[in-house]
């Protein structure tokens, strides 16, 4: 039998023996990060008024609105009129909302190319509706490759109201989030929309109430549009210090004023929520500040403060979320995007209001680092939370964002997160949930919501669901089961105490989940228009 060579010894190491060890020097370890890509800017859409359509190029089309079921176009006259109605006795258009339906008409007015444009039935032609024609209309313009789109509203909503809708859709429907592809020819942009119309009916188009509603429109579309650009980022491309940097260049360019916390500072406040969060990530927390304080606003008015949920990629934590649809947590913060792209447009909008933003920013990561079930952080406001779930990170990062908020004086103070997916399953992802310590403030929000056409619905938040959030070693735990949206904003209520509060859980209305008519798959920039509403009326 053929003997086993013994295994060779390894020698002692010095330390093990005593003997002068010289410890080695650290080395870096090589980092795999990826080069950061450049985001291509996203191209901005051109809205003006006339009353009457202007000379056409080939490379233009003329929108036409269409009720459902009426055999005639809802604000065309002239040539136009008579060409769309051949096309409508013909039966090819149905007019049904977000459809339409390019066709080639030479007309004495020079429109080669029509587009019809559905409206759906006559009784829904509200603002929203309105909205979405504009724009489906510059989407498929886009999709012809015509350079200009030339928008006849329908009879009846020629007002400068109406045009202030048509301009903040159109603005809305040019939006795209193909930032990283590579193939520029494929990106064709319709850049330019004219409102055929006259405002109030009589007065001519491009008058002051006309002006100022499309500009006021141009504003908030645009502020949506930035809001959205930042959601579809790659969480790459986005990690917390890169998110406060944006934020404070888009401050600089609107006279907001901006204050960023890194890592040390958020540690000595004790912000231990926020911190909890972010450990288990090689990137450093932030906590982001914009302030608009405008010169008429005493400090008798008050404070309203906008606390988002920033975090700028949600893996779940140790309790690891699944790896189907992953990737659309990089939009986790669309929230904290959604409180500074209002203060964007608030700061140009210039309401007499003091109005800050506070965004707690992290990444949600696994790691040895991380933090665990079981764990406890002890927030800025002082109590402890037992953490039972790191994949409810939102309210702890939440909980010190409202802390912070209350602790520069907010007098009201409305949050914004992508919480829950409880919330989806109640409401699906056509209104916003709304939870409140406050009817009236509340009665404020929902009111705003629906002007702005981001619609909310209340959810019941009281104590008759405190035992959710009881903890058994601290102050409270951070998830209850189910219902737990509303466990979810019950723990917030008790960090917003008495100060009037609104949280607006965005998770079903944040994001697109498939391409739509009038916009692309990807994130929606809900809650900006509604926020706008609420400061500026």
């Amino acid at each position: 039998m053929k003997r086993r060579t013994p295994a060779r010894r390894r020698p002692r190491s010095r330390r093990a023996v005593g003997l002068n060890y010289t410890r080695p020097r650290a080395r870096r370890a090589p980092t795999l990060r990826q080069k950061k890509l450049t985001m291509s800017k996203p191209h901005s859409l051109t809205v003006e008024t006339a009353a009457k359509l202007p000379p056409l190029s080939p490379r233009e089309v003329v929108a036409v609105c269409v009720f459902q079921g009426e055999p005639e176009p809802a604000g065309a006259g002239g040539e136009v009129l008579r060409a769309v109605e051949r096309i409508l006795n013909e039966g090819d258009f149905k007019g049904e909302a977000e459809s339409t339906l390019l066709v080639h008409a030479a007309t004495g007015e020079g429109a080669r190319r029509l587009l019809l444009v559905g409206m759906g039935k006559r009784e829904d032609a509200d603002d929203a509706a309105l909205r979405r024609a504009a724009a489906t209309a510059v989407r498929a313009a886009r999709n012809a490759r015509a350079g200009r789109v030339n928008f006849i509203p329908p009879a009846g909503h020629e007002g400068p109201r109406a045009a202030g809708a048509v301009a903040e859709g159109a603005i809305l429907g040019a939006y795209e989030n193909g930032f990283y592809q590579s193939d520029e020819e494929e990106k064709a942009a319709t850049n330019r929309l004219t409102i055929v119309t006259s405002a109030d009916g009589d007065a001519p188009a491009g008058g002051d109430g006309l002006r100022r509603r499309v500009e006021r429109a141009r504003i908030i579309a645009e502020s949506v549009n930035w809001t959205r650009a930042l959601a579809d980022e790659p969480g790459l491309s986005l990690p917390p210090r890169e998110f406060a940097r944006r934020a404070a260049e888009m401050a600089a360019s609107v006279g907001l004023k901006v204050e960023s916390l890194g890592v040390e500072e958020i540690r000595a406040r004790g912000m231990g929520g926020l911190l909890g969060v972010a450990q288990g990530s090689d990137e450093e927390p932030a906590l982001i500040v914009l302030r608009y304080e405008p010169e008429g606003a005493g400090e008798d008015d008050g404070l309203w403060a906008f606390v988002g949920k920033g975090i700028t990629f949600d893996t779940g934590g140790i309790s690891i979320k699944h790896g189907l649809d992953m990737y659309e947590m990089k939009s986790d913060m669309a929230g904290g995007a959604a409180a500074l792209g209002a203060l964007r447009a608030i700061a140009q909008l210039k309401p007499d209001r003091r109005v800050v933003a506070v965004v707690p920013a992290a990444e949600n990561m696994p790691s040895g680092k991380a933090i665990k079930p079981g764990d406890i952080v002890r927030t800025l406001a002082g109590h402890t939370i037992e953490v039972v779930d790191t994949d409810a990170e939102g309210r702890l990062v939440l909980v010190d964002g409202i802390a912070y908020a209350k602790a520069l004086g907010a007098s009201r103070i409305v949050d914004l997160a992508t919480l829950t997916g409880s919330i989806i399953v109640a409401l699906g992802s056509h209104r916003m949930g709304l939870f409140s310590n406050d009817d009236e403030w509340a009665a404020r929000l929902l009111a705003a919501s629906e002007r702005a056409g981001e619609p909310a619905w209340r959810m019941p938040v009281s104590d008759d669901y405190k035992k959710r959030i009881e903890s058994a070693i601290a102050d409270f735990k951070n998830y209850g089961g189910r219902p737990d949206a509303t466990s979810a904003a019950l723990l917030l209520s008790k960090f917003a105490g008495s100060t009037p509060w609104v949280h607006l859980d965005i998770a079903g209305t944040a994001w697109y989940d498939a391409p739509l008519p009038y916009a692309p798959k990807g994130a929606s920039g809900a809650g900006v228009r509604t926020l706008v509403e609420l400061v500026c009326g």
